[in-house]
Protein backbone atom coordinates (compact mmCIF):
# COMPACT_ATOMS: atom_id res chain seq x y z
CA UNK A 1 0.00 0.00 0.00
CA UNK A 2 2.85 2.27 0.62
CA UNK A 3 3.98 1.69 -3.11
CA UNK A 4 0.65 3.28 -4.37
CA UNK A 5 0.92 5.85 -1.84
CA UNK A 6 4.10 6.69 -3.22
CA UNK A 7 3.17 6.36 -6.99
CA UNK A 8 0.30 9.00 -6.31
CA UNK A 9 2.43 11.32 -4.81
CA UNK A 10 4.57 11.00 -7.45
CA UNK A 11 2.16 11.19 -10.35
CA UNK A 12 0.09 14.73 -8.58
CA UNK A 13 3.82 16.56 -7.82
CA UNK A 14 4.55 15.76 -11.47
CA UNK A 15 0.80 16.85 -12.63
CA UNK A 16 0.72 20.40 -10.36
CA UNK A 17 3.53 22.21 -12.08
CA UNK A 18 2.86 21.22 -15.20
CA UNK A 19 -1.04 22.94 -14.88
CA UNK A 20 0.62 25.88 -13.38
CA UNK A 21 2.72 26.77 -16.00
CA UNK A 22 -0.62 26.60 -18.44
CA UNK A 23 -2.23 28.95 -16.47
CA UNK A 24 0.42 31.44 -16.99
CA UNK A 25 0.06 30.64 -20.55
CA UNK A 26 -3.49 31.66 -20.65
CA UNK A 27 -4.63 34.72 -22.18
CA UNK A 28 -7.00 36.57 -20.24
CA UNK A 29 -9.68 39.51 -21.14
CA UNK A 30 -7.38 41.86 -18.76
CA UNK A 31 -3.86 40.66 -20.55
CA UNK A 32 -5.85 41.83 -23.95
CA UNK A 33 -7.11 44.81 -22.44
CA UNK A 34 -3.71 45.71 -21.25
CA UNK A 35 -1.94 44.37 -24.84
CA UNK A 36 -4.16 46.72 -26.67
CA UNK A 37 -4.21 49.51 -23.96
CA UNK A 38 -0.22 49.27 -24.87
CA UNK A 39 -0.44 49.83 -28.18
CA UNK A 40 -2.47 52.92 -28.13
CA UNK A 41 -5.83 51.77 -28.04
CA UNK A 42 -8.85 53.24 -26.44
CA UNK A 43 -10.84 50.49 -24.89
CA UNK A 44 -14.41 50.95 -25.83
CA UNK A 45 -16.55 47.96 -24.70
CA UNK A 46 -16.25 44.51 -23.33
CA UNK A 47 -19.27 42.04 -23.66
CA UNK A 48 -20.24 38.80 -23.92
CA UNK A 49 -21.28 36.48 -27.41
CA UNK A 50 -24.15 34.02 -27.44
CA UNK A 51 -21.34 31.08 -26.85
CA UNK A 52 -20.12 33.02 -23.79
CA UNK A 53 -16.46 34.38 -25.14
CA UNK A 54 -15.41 37.70 -24.56
CA UNK A 55 -15.97 40.54 -27.40
CA UNK A 56 -13.35 43.21 -27.08
CA UNK A 57 -14.01 46.68 -29.21
CA UNK A 58 -11.15 49.34 -28.92
CA UNK A 59 -10.19 52.17 -31.15
CA UNK A 60 -7.01 54.47 -32.14
CA UNK A 61 -8.26 57.09 -34.27
CA UNK A 62 -9.87 55.99 -37.33
CA UNK A 63 -8.59 52.18 -36.45
CA UNK A 64 -11.36 50.29 -34.57
CA UNK A 65 -10.19 46.65 -33.73
CA UNK A 66 -12.47 43.66 -32.40
CA UNK A 67 -10.87 40.91 -30.56
CA UNK A 68 -13.07 37.52 -29.85
CA UNK A 69 -11.45 35.29 -26.92
CA UNK A 70 -12.44 32.30 -25.88
CA UNK A 71 -11.54 32.42 -22.30
CA UNK A 72 -12.66 28.22 -21.00
CA UNK A 73 -9.60 27.79 -23.39
CA UNK A 74 -7.51 30.74 -22.83
CA UNK A 75 -7.08 31.56 -26.62
CA UNK A 76 -7.75 33.94 -29.32
CA UNK A 77 -10.27 33.34 -31.84
CA UNK A 78 -10.66 37.17 -34.04
CA UNK A 79 -9.02 39.43 -34.03
CA UNK A 80 -9.41 42.34 -36.88
CA UNK A 81 -9.21 45.42 -37.08
CA UNK A 82 -11.01 48.23 -39.49
CA UNK A 83 -10.33 51.47 -40.60
CA UNK A 84 -12.24 54.07 -41.65
CA UNK A 85 -12.34 57.42 -43.71
CA UNK A 86 -12.79 60.91 -42.22
CA UNK A 87 -15.66 61.21 -43.98
CA UNK A 88 -16.95 57.81 -42.93
CA UNK A 89 -15.71 58.13 -39.34
CA UNK A 90 -17.72 56.48 -36.68
CA UNK A 91 -19.07 58.37 -33.82
CA UNK A 92 -17.09 59.07 -30.68
CA UNK A 93 -19.82 57.57 -28.13
CA UNK A 94 -20.24 54.98 -30.08
CA UNK A 95 -19.45 51.21 -27.78
CA UNK A 96 -19.83 48.22 -30.49
CA UNK A 97 -17.67 47.47 -33.15
CA UNK A 98 -19.06 49.45 -36.35
CA UNK A 99 -19.86 48.61 -39.57
CA UNK A 100 -17.81 49.01 -43.05
CA UNK A 101 -14.07 50.66 -43.14
CA UNK A 102 -11.20 48.65 -45.08
CA UNK A 103 -10.23 45.40 -43.33
CA UNK A 104 -6.15 46.51 -42.26
CA UNK A 105 -4.56 42.86 -43.30
CA UNK A 106 -2.64 41.46 -40.04
CA UNK A 107 0.67 42.13 -41.51
CA UNK A 108 -0.30 45.79 -40.96
CA UNK A 109 -1.58 46.33 -37.07
CA UNK A 110 0.48 44.75 -34.52
CA UNK A 111 -0.67 41.58 -33.07
CA UNK A 112 -1.26 40.93 -29.86
CA UNK A 113 1.52 39.21 -27.54
CA UNK A 114 0.16 39.62 -23.40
Amino acid sequence: MTRWALALILVLMLAIPSHAIADTQRITTDKVIDALAGQGYELRSVTRTLLGRARIVASQGLIWREVVLDTSAGRILRDYAVEFTPTNAPETAQKSMPRGGKLIAESQFNELDP
